[in-house]
């Protein structure tokens, strides 16, 4: 019988997996946009902007997947959980992805706000199922994105909620704690509320080894706007910006994240995108652009945030 070269191989794991999901949405509903699977993860720790320790730590953690002999050979099992913790936008989903880059691993994207928003209480026999089915099929990293979700307090009144979140908790905990080492399968979850996490998560054996995930200092901007402006080159085929006075931009750009300088950087490409639309030329992306951009998002985060706590309402 021929052997599966790695693509046949790949494509085979992931049509049993579009399966496997197929069913368990007939049974459970939709799961679109809520759990999310990569065989080939296409992340790297190259591609993660600043965070040096946080990559460090995650990369140590690789080799409970890569070689979980190891630890047998010290008298230790791997570590079954991670985790990630720090404000929103700073990277916890890329150092995820970047982990199962790393170790070769399938990728598991569960969005539980999304999950307990449409499934609630029942949400932990979905969970179960999804435990056993990356059990099953290799090496993996299962991410729960927004951790904090399993409170339930988006969802219920606090005693109704409190009732239900530790019922769910018991379930993800039972799985965690019926992990083997030969499975293979690292939990990986990310909060930026550590005050609604289930104390019980993060005692020793669950996930209990904890990766701080910080704002960027003016360094880690620098490197971030840097490799978002090669790959937005990269991508064009063609060079996009003007060279770039730091000086002036990273003082204006204090405590903003990962992910507030990606949207600085798509704004000023899209207004050039306006331009040429508009039948104007464009020159390349300036400090003053850049620097109107970043205006520009002040003010609608200052919008935004009056939004959210009713000002406007």
């Amino acid at each position: 019988m021929a052997r599966l070269g790695t693509d046949d191989l790949q494509w085979a794991i992931q049509r049993r997996l579009e399966d496997v999901f197929a069913r368990l949405g007939e049974k459970f509903g939709d799961l679109t946009g809520r759990v999310e699977t990569s065989i080939r993860p296409n992340v790297s720790f190259d591609e993660v902007g600043g965070l040096k320790s946080a990559k460090a730590m995650l990369r140590g953690f690789a080799h409970a997947l890569t070689n979980p002999d190891l630890y047998g050979q010290w008298g230790i099992a791997p570590p079954r959980g991670v985790l990630l913790y720090g404000p929103p936008g700073t990277g916890k989903s890329m150092l995820a992805r970047a982990l199962a880059t790393e170790s070769g691993a399938i990728f598991y994207h569960l969005k539980l706000m999304n999950l307990t928003s449409k499934f609630g209480a029942n949400t932990g026999e979905l969970l179960q199922e999804v435990f056993r089915i990356a059990a099953g099929e290799g090496r993996a990293v299962l991410f729960l994105d927004e951790a904090d979700a399993l409170s339930l307090e988006h969802l219920l009144p606090p005693p109704q909620a409190r009732e239900a979140s530790a019922r769910l908790v018991a379930a993800l905990c039972e799985k965690l704690d019926a992990l083997e080492p030969s499975a293979r399968v690292l939990v990986l979850a990310a909060t930026s509320r550590t005050d609604a996490l289930d104390s019980g998560l993060i005692t020793p054996g669950r996930l209990d080894r904890l990766v701080e995930v910080t704002l960027p200092d003016a360094a880690a901007q620098e490197e971030i706007l840097e490799l978002i402006r090669t790959g937005a080159e990269r991508a064009a085929g063609r060079a996009l910006f003007a060279p770039v006075d730091y000086q002036k931009i990273l003082p204006v750009m204090g405590g903003m994240t990962g992910a507030d300088v990606s949207e600085i950087i798509r704004r000023a490409l899209e207004e050039k995108v306006h331009q040429v639309a508009s039948g104007r030329e464009a020159a390349p992306v300036t400090t003053e652009d850049l620097l109107d951009a970043i205006d520009a998002y002040k003010r609608v985060r200052g919008v935004v945030e009056k939004i959210r706590y009713g000002q406007y309402l």
